[in-house]
């Protein structure tokens, strides 16, 4: 059963995911990051992540383990950062935006407690969160505030798995 402590923390940290990703995607556009991508870079992103979420959905329904979705978000997104260090122009483009709509889905499926959820926000708090920010050109101060809210995230994670994972 979960607390009312655990909701509230699940709360904090779905919906800091969600305005991270907002804040992803704004310093994308702020520092340049699109302006240099093709145009066919932040289609691409969201047409990759609609098909990841109709897996998502699909396998939700069913007798599937939330292993699978969770996996192909956190592969899509290992393979958006290999793309970027091959080819900086559109694959940077492509994770700014890529990585912003996973942080954005994943906040939603976290404040929903949809079981897929869980794995992929531990490793957007403690693996791609971490690396994005230092990849971008960001101010120290934004950098040290980013790893604040990852600390934040990851406790918060870490205190109601226990109870995520419960039958409903």
């Amino acid at each position: 059963m979960e607390t009312r402590r655990e909701r509230a923390v699940r709360a904090f940290v779905g919906v800091s995911l969600v305005l991270g990703a907002l804040v992803l995607f704004g310093g994308a556009v702020q520092y340049g990051t699109l302006a240099g991508a093709p145009g066919w870079v932040v289609p691409l992103a969201g047409v990759i992540a609609a098909i990841v979420a109709i897996v998502t959905a699909a396998t939700e329904r069913g007798p599937w383990s939330p292993i699978l979705p969770a996996a192909v978000w956190i592969v899509s997104v290992l393979l958006a950062m290999v793309w970027a260090h091959v080819d900086s122009s559109s694959g940077h483009g492509f994770l700014s935006v890529y990585a912003a709509i996973v942080a954005f889905a994943t906040g939603i499926g976290i404040v929903r407690r949809h079981l897929w959820a869980w794995p992929v926000a531990f490793a957007t708090v403690v693996g791609f969160g971490p690396i994005v920010l230092l990849l971008a050109p960001l101010p120290i101060a934004a950098v040290a505030g980013g790893f604040v809210l990852f600390v934040a995230d990851v406790v918060g994670l870490l205190v109601f798995h226990r109870s995520y994972f419960e039958t409903r």
